[in-house]
């Protein structure tokens, strides 16, 4: 089964009527020859001076202040354009990432104190009380992620604080410790980075939680934010894509399908609150997602174009 034309086309529209600039250049540099310039331009504009990451690049939060969640989502359009370790965006990301380690903590928080300040998803909402927002409650979402980023580019992050901050995510992931959906895509990234020896550590553990988390069920994807195959597997090369093949297939089918009578795919969550805001975010979802999967069903050979 692969994407008509047609519907290609009706994605691509979409794309390039309502998708922010960021994404519509990152569409064009996929299939129509543009320049990873114009992305890193685009992206730039979220950055701070700290080298963080903000402006509501994260839909789901709009504060102008650099926040941790903000700066993993601009190495995640980093890392699509391959972009080479001396350039200054992502420098500066990674001096924001070595600056903003809480030591009282012992992570990266993950959004700032000012989010409420502003629209945004009830789950990144500060508690007054406590401090925290619900996504606070879990240690390694963004901190194992920003793991991954620090082993794979360079930073000045202290050696032994890094490799400190390792043995406790290995420990958490082999003991259960609350491994959400959220903690396991953060736990690729790691995984994806780390050396042999602690690959071999985390592979067989890592592999069972996925499988284990991994959704199935297509009724579901119609109308939940559940962990989907292809929230983990992003292509054919990717190293958790052997043992969920069959149901990787079922979700680029589905994918394929949904098109069908849609115009693109859309968040299957919502805020619940600040409802005006909400419908454009909802808008700047849909044009990043109708990106990243153009770009996973090409890697499969899923596109008839």
């Amino acid at each position: 089964m692969k994407l008509t034309s047609e519907n290609f086309d009706k994605v691509s529209n979409f794309i390039k009527t309502n998708a922010r600039n960021l994404d519509k250049h990152l569409y064009a540099f996929y299939f129509e020859s543009g320049s990873a310039d114009k992305v890193l331009l685009e992206l730039s504009k979220y950055q701070n001076d700290d080298g963080g990451f903000g402006h509501g690049l994260e839909p789901d939060f709009v504060t102008q202040s650099s926040s941790a969640i903000a700066t993993t989502a601009a190495m995640q359009y980093l890392e699509k354009l391959e972009t080479p370790k001396a350039n200054a965006v992502l420098k500066k990301a990674m001096d924001y990432f070595a600056n903003s380690f809480s030591e009282e903590h012992q992570r990266w928080r993950p959004v700032p104190d000012d989010v409420n300040n502003l629209p945004h998803a009830p789950w990144w909402h500060i508690n007054e009380k406590s401090g925290m927002c619900a996504i606070d409650q879990n240690w390694d979402n963004p901190t194992v992620e920003i793991l991954g980023f620090l082993y794979k580019y360079p930073n000045s992050f202290p050696t032994l604080k890094l490799e400190e901050l390792t043995l406790r995510a290995v420990e958490r992931l082999q003991s259960n410790a609350n491994i959400t959906e959220r903690s396991l895509y953060c736990y690729q990234v790691l995984y994806i980075n780390l050396s042999d020896s602690f690959k071999a550590q985390i592979k067989p553990k890592l592999f069972e939680l996925i499988r284990a988390t991994v959704n199935t069920n297509v009724d579901d994807w119609r109308e939940k934010y559940v962990p989907k195959p292809l929230n983990f597997v992003d292509g054919p090369e990717s190293p958790f894509y052997n043992f969920l093949r069959d149901s990787v297939h079922r979700n680029l089918d589905f994918l394929i399908n949904t098109l069908d009578a849609n115009e693109a795919w859309f968040p299957t969550w919502s805020w619940g609150q600040y409802e005006k805001d909400w419908e454009k975010a909802k808008i700047e979802w849909a044009g990043k997602i109708a990106v990243e999967n153009l770009v996973i069903l090409n890697k499969f050979s899923k596109l008839k174009i």
